[in-house]
């Protein structure tokens, strides 16, 4: 309604209460004013039109009692809206994120259930579900789903959503979702979904119900959902962007600290008189040095890498080798060859010292010969 048109009106109802000899200054107190004198007048006038004007008034009472009780509903939900993107905002764990999610949509938005898929390929595959008072359902639902994800295919009101990247809503899950034997599994009769977008890529789902009470959602639900779903999308991009931040931050302070130690070694090596050729192998053997060696075998080697290393420095044969580990002598050497590149060394003998010096074999060896000669 245009702000003149508003005026016209107020105009017309300060009129007719003037006309019933009352006054009025705003549109609330002509409500009362004209309803009272038409409730002491009419009936006096005709008992069905006063019957009718009463049943108007109710409803009327009825209508605004409801329209407050929407504009609570959806106040106290942007709060808690907000309150709920203050408490996922500090978590810097993604995994963490994922089991908060479903919660936390559930008390934000007021839903009885919530579900949290990754798109995977063609499918969703749930990842959390939230029942509120109900655990082991959740539980079981979650199970349940992941044995059987959802599958994304034509006709489907999730693989549309993904296509739009917008919210959904279903009124009747039974024969509007296109995936009725997911209705039936998790007993829901309508749901709203809301797609994640992170880096404006849509990667899972969050879907909503009432599960307990039956009631239907509406389009402040599906609203609602999509409002929690957007935060929740930041607050996990930055979460995983954070844990790839401080992977990489302990990778370089471990390069750091080995090629500190480096040059230290080098720094308090005795001078030699070399050749320029063994000075540039030097050279270049410290440039390989930059290179962190591992802590251990196994941070750079496969298992059975280590096995062909173990006897390789025990001085076997690549015949010898694959005779105990019964592999061909080709499977063989390709491990050797793999071994080297990986421990950053020429040839076997340089294998065998990295081995020696991780596992301290030689120097277990050098006790137990004492040992026996005691």
């Amino acid at each position: 309604m245009s702000e003149l048109h508003a005026d016209v009106q107020i105009a017309r109802a300060v009129e007719a209460a003037r006309a019933l000899g009352r006054d009025g200054s705003d549109p609330g107190e002509l409500i009362d004013v004209l309803i009272e004198e038409l409730q002491r007048r009419l009936p006096a006038v005709d008992a069905n039109l006063n019957a009718a004007f009463a049943g108007l008034v109710s409803l009327q009472s009825m209508q605004v009692e409801r329209a407050a009780a929407e504009q609570h509903r959806r106040s106290e939900t942007l709060a808690r809206l907000h309150d709920a993107m203050v408490a996922l905002r500090p978590i810097e764990s993604p995994e963490q994120l994922l089991e908060r999610s479903t919660k936390e949509a559930c008390q934000a938005c007021g839903f009885e259930r919530a579900v949290l898929l990754r798109v995977d390929g063609s499918t969703l595959v749930p990842e959390s579900v939230y029942i509120e008072g109900d655990p082991s359902w959740a539980a079981e639902l979650l199970a349940a789903s992941q044995a059987a994800p959802m599958p994304l295919q034509m006709g489907t009101n999730e693989t549309e959503a993904l296509r739009r990247r917008r919210p959904l809503i279903v009124r009747n899950a039974a024969k509007e979702s296109g995936v009725p034997e997911m209705a039936s599994l998790y007993k829901t009769t309508s749901y709203v979904a809301a797609p994640i977008i992170p880096e404006g890529r849509v990667i899972g789902f969050l879907h909503a119900d009432y599960c307990h009470t039956g009631r239907v959602v509406d389009e402040f639900d599906r609203d609602a959902l999509f409002a929690f779903a957007e935060g929740f999308g930041f607050a996990y991009e930055r979460a995983t962007l954070l844990h790839r931040l401080r992977a990489q931050g302990t990778e370089v302070r471990r390069l750091l600290s080995s090629a500190e130690a480096v040059v230290r070694s080098h720094a308090e090596a005795e001078l030699e008189l070399v050749r320029m050729g063994d000075a540039g192998l030097a050279s270049a053997r410290s440039t390989a040095g930059l290179i962190a060696a591992p802590a251990s075998l196994h941070e750079v080697l496969t298992r059975r890498e280590c096995e062909v290393l173990r006897l390789l420095s025990a001085g076997h044969s690549n015949s010898t080798i694959a005779e105990q580990l019964v592999v061909s002598e080709a499977t063989v050497k390709s491990h050797v060859q793999r071994i080297l590149r990986r421990l950053n060394v020429r040839n076997r003998i340089e294998a065998a010292a990295v081995y020696h010096r991780l596992t301290g074999e030689s120097a277990r060896a050098a006790r137990d010969s004492a040992d026996r000669g005691r």
